[in-house]
């Protein structure tokens, strides 16, 4: 029954109530009937069904309104390794450079500001973090004053949500003019994995899947 019907409902019966007929018939059966105990038995009837009716559309107490979900507060972040590209696995005799360990230290660094970064998901509440898995695609490393190119691949994975992926390439190489006997091949690789890191780190603030920049862009 809704409200327009408890209403009418109401109504009816004070109506009843309060006819001549029926007020006569109380009198002769209880002695003295006034019309105002039965105006106020029709109040009390009529506001009690009024409190049941807005009872049943009283929002939900704030107690039991789902909470927001928790902004993350800690990042998982395994070591970086080697993947395929075009078929062909990545291992470390292509790595002159030795670029895992500190590509994984430089997106560390970067994300630190913001999260807690740690390598493994062990200890309470860790099943709830994210987890930011990258892998070397691939690496390239002519000579001294050749092209440095390192290609990567992250996937971050959250509780409740579609993996999020992305894929980086940075190339770099140095000027002809800036060539001296110490210039290695692994020369610019420091500041492709420092470009890598923030592309990472951007990426994170808002991490749309199958994103793919190449220097940045």
């Amino acid at each position: 029954m809704n409200l327009r019907q408890e209403h009418h409902f109401e109504r009816e019966i004070c109506a009843h109530l309060a006819s001549d007929g029926d007020a006569a018939q109380f009198d002769r059966a209880g002695g003295r009937l006034a019309r105002q105990p039965v105006r106020n038995t029709c109040i009390a009837m009529a506001t009690s069904a009024l409190l049941a009716a807005c009872g049943s559309h009283d929002p939900q107490p704030p107690g039991q309104v789902p909470p927001a979900p928790a902004a993350y507060k800690t990042v998982v972040l395994p070591p970086v390794v080697y993947g395929r590209y075009q078929g062909r696995q990545i291992s470390e005799s292509d790595d002159a450079c030795g670029v895992p360990d500190p590509l994984r230290q430089a997106v560390q660094d970067q994300l630190a500001a913001r999260y807690e970064i740690v390598r493994a998901a062990s200890g309470t509440g860790m099943a709830a973090a994210p987890l930011l898995k990258i892998e070397i695609m691939d690496i390239v490393t002519i000579s001294a004053g050749g092209p440095t190119i390192v290609i990567i691949h992250a996937v971050l994975e959250r509780p409740g949500l579609p993996a999020a992926q992305f894929t980086g390439q940075r190339q770099m190489h140095t000027q002809y003019a800036e060539i001296t006997a110490e210039t290695t091949e692994c020369s610019k690789m420091e500041a492709v994995i420092q470009a890598l890191s923030a592309d990472i780190a951007t990426w994170m603030l808002k991490p749309v899947d199958g994103v793919f920049l190449v220097n940045g862009e």
